[in-house]
């Protein structure tokens, strides 16, 4: 009699998954980080202003540098405004994001990781 090895993958209402990693993410995965991501993203952006705050800085930031750097006329007003300052002030809010944005692909990964490898 012929010995048939059990399937490497598993079929779901939401595609082929690694059977393996389907069984481990059974064990080991709790569903509520999910929105404990949603929770965090949230905060992050209400603390940046949200996005569009983050928005209006970088055209604050463009309208200053085609300024200074192509000659074009003001756009901005002048008075207290410092474009390196601005720029680091954006940038600390991007790193800001950008820790919740790796926080968010470490909390996905094992999602990720269902990927089957057979061959649909």
């Amino acid at each position: 009699m012929i010995e048939i090895p059990p399937a490497s993958f598993h079929i779901t209402p939401y595609g082929e998954v690694d059977a393996v990693a389907l069984e481990r993410l059974r064990e080991d995965f709790d569903t509520s980080q999910l929105l404990q991501l949603v929770d965090r993203l949230d905060a992050c952006l209400a603390d940046l202003g949200g996005v569009v705050a983050v928005r209006d800085e970088l055209l604050r930031l463009h309208a200053m540098a085609l300024t200074l750097v192509e000659g074009s006329a003001l756009t901005m007003p002048t008075e207290n405004a410092c474009i390196w300052s601005e720029a680091e002030s954006l940038q600390q809010d991007l790193e800001t994001l950008s820790e919740w944005v790796r926080s968010a692909q470490a909390g996905i990964a094992p999602l990720v990781n269902l990927i089957s490898g057979h061959k649909q």
